[in-house]
């Protein structure tokens, strides 16, 4: 039986220059107690087609289907239908407290007294996975992690007990782990519930380990259906083929050559951190870490939302100040109030959200122009590359560089006269790399820059940086939670969890043969596009990690040991060093002498787990 039935639907936005069709008569069903997928590129239509199912598109929209219900009914949104969004941050009231957020839910739906309210919410978010949920009902939405907050979205919308529920790009921002803690949480709900999924993702390796049934959007029309076996092992259509491809990424021939132990690539040490230490309120941030970057490298910097890549980044870009230890750049030390001038412009970072990080008052050629002047009035102010005597670039010689690149990444020249708004998110995304470039800057820090892309332009994005990184010789500090897109684009790799690094290497060793265990989970939770081993994943336990119940968590343990099978008694009373074997550093007391045994001096370090 169907829970959801849709057909011919279409939906038009009024233009300047005539009706814009989004959606094109596109009709699918869901099956009860099933989970259907909707997948396709980002603008193919598939948000839009949902917010006209719920009826939740602003009155400009125009909305026309031939038959639109839930268990043969029109439906009532709130009651028979549930979504979940994206960005569970902007889903959530930050004023309001979690537990006033799900009680009144469940007062709408069950027209109860706030004490059942108040246990009903409790249990709901027991169901979801959060510990000690009494706790959480008294924080606020910015208290809690991605995952967590993606978990009370979900618990608010059981709370409405649907027959469906409607997730639209529910894991897009979350990393490996949490991701598949998710997906493995939504399964659970599908099967001991019975209420019916509708996935809409961009992800393929999403949609196949949780799809039974799978539709194709392109171009706001439905090109292709069939079960999760047939899309993916034997899709009919060109796009579909194309977006496995990408999905399962091309092969950087000359990144695999380099990956091999190669003791000329990369020797000259650019930025140095060392026993850096930065602490907020809530004793988060980062923890004794010693990092270096490389001239002419692509170090990879990944780990779970919060484990503290993006303040190591704000450090070593001069935004933070670090509260113990030293950053060296060219081997000398920045001035601490200066740092940003020191570097006259040769450290550039590309950010995570390609719309926010771009100025939307400005033209393409007004924020390129910006950048070269804010690059030589920093140059002017005591560099420490000794370029404190560079001259202001003249007019012709600004529109020059604005033109070569806007030509090196993939824009047009035309295109600097237009505004951020006119543009995509990927192409917005070029422009943000494009910025960043325009100062010939040494080290580029890419915080997240490809986390919100679809596979095929997420590839284009790659296959940019990687080829102008190549050309110009930059290094770059390329900061992830996916391990399927550092693997292939990275030198080197350091993991980070709990604000300190647990493993460097490099990136092909510690890909294929992980020594921490945290890396391990890490590459064992990320879905193949492909059905069978998709459904595969590991995630842990579903329920939020008990870490940080350990004595003194925030400094006196190791901050895996709480989530770790293979923690020993020394793990939950001290934190480990790293020890370092060659070219492998690992931050973990089964690679101790004093915890696990001494070794002999011929013994050759492999993988402990």
């Amino acid at each position: 039986m169907n829970v959801l039935e849709v057909k011919n639907l279409s939906v038009q936005y009024p233009g300047t220059e005539g009706a814009s069709e989004i959606v094109k008569d596109i009709s699918f069903t869901v099956e009860e107690g099933g989970i259907t997928g909707i997948v396709g590129q980002s603008g193919s239509g598939k948000s839009t087609a949902m917010l006209a199912v719920m009826g939740l598109l602003d009155g400009r929209a125009s909305v026309q289907y031939g038959q639109i219900t839930v268990n043969g009914k029109a439906p009532a949104p709130g009651r028979n239908i549930a979504m979940i969004f994206q960005d569970s941050l902007s889903c959530l009231n930050p004023s309001v407290k979690i537990g006033r957020q799900i009680t009144e839910t469940v007062r709408m739906r069950k027209g109860c007294g706030r004490k059942e309210a108040a246990a009903r919410a409790e249990e709901l978010l027991e169901t979801v996975g959060i510990r000690n949920p009494a706790l959480r009902m008294r924080q606020y939405p910015f208290e809690l992690s991605g995952g967590m907050r993606q978990r009370v979205v979900l618990a608010i919308a059981l709370a409405c007990e649907p027959d469906l529920i409607i997730a639209d790009e529910p894991t897009t921002a979350l990393d490996a782990v949490v991701q598949a803690q998710i997906l493995q949480l939504l399964r659970r709900i599908v099967r001991e519930t019975g209420t019916a999924l509708l996935l809409v993702s961009h992800d393929m390796g999403v949609t196949a380990a949780m799809c039974r049934n799978v539709y194709v959007m392109h171009g706001g029309r439905i090109i292709e259906e069939g079960t999760a076996e047939d899309i993916f092992y034997d899709p009919s259509e060109e796009y579909t083929k194309q977006l496995l491809k990408d999905a399962k990424g091309g092969r950087l021939r000359e990144k695999e050559k380099r990956n091999a132990d190669d003791p000329e690539s990369g020797e000259e040490t650019l930025i140095r951190m060392t026993h850096v230490t930065k602490i907020f309120d809530a004793d988060e941030g980062v923890r004794d870490v010693s990092l270096e970057i490389r001239k002419s490298e692509i170090l990879a910097l990944v780990g779970e939302s919060g484990s503290g890549k993006t303040t190591a980044a704000r450090i070593l870009t001069g935004m933070l100040r670090e509260d113990a230890g030293q950053l060296y750049y060219r081997g000398r030390i920045p001035q601490r109030g200066r740092r940003m001038d020191s570097f006259g412009g040769k450290v550039q970072m590309v950010f995570q959200d390609p719309y926010a990080s771009l100025n939307p008052c400005l033209t393409v050629r007004q924020a390129l122009s910006e950048a070269l002047d804010a690059a030589a009035g920093l140059a002017g102010r005591g560099a420490v590359d000794g370029r404190a005597d560079r001259h202001p670039l003249t007019e012709q010689e600004k529109e020059e560089r604005i033109r070569k690149i806007l030509a090196l990444t993939g824009l047009s020249y035309d295109d600097a006269d237009r505004y951020p708004h006119a543009f995509s998110g990927g192409q917005r995304q070029r422009i943000g790399i494009a910025r960043a470039l325009i100062t010939e800057p040494e080290v580029l820090v890419c915080d997240e820059a490809i986390s919100s892309l679809d596979a095929t332009t997420r590839e284009q994005i790659l296959e940019l940086i990687f080829r102008v990184q190549r050309k110009i010789g930059f290094a770059c500090l390329f900061i992830s939670h996916d391990m399927h897109v550092v693997r292939r684009i990275s030198d080197r790799i350091a993991v980070m969890y709990g604000g300190q690094i647990v493993e460097t290497g490099r990136t092909k060793k510690v890909c294929s043969d992980p020594w921490h265990p945290y890396t391990k989970l890490l590459l064992e939770a990320v879905p193949e596009p492909d059905p069978v081993r998709a459904k595969k994943i590991k995630s842990g336990p579903v329920k939020e990690a008990a870490g940080t119940d350990l004595p003194d968590a925030a400094g006196g343990c190791c901050p895996f040991a709480g989530r770790c099978g293979y923690a020993l008694e020394c793990c939950r009373r001290e934190r480990p060093e790293q020890y370092v074997f060659g070219d492998r550093g690992v931050s973990c007391f089964l690679y101790s002498d004093e915890h696990s045994g001494r070794r002999s001096s011929a013994y050759r370090m492999t993988s402990q787990i």
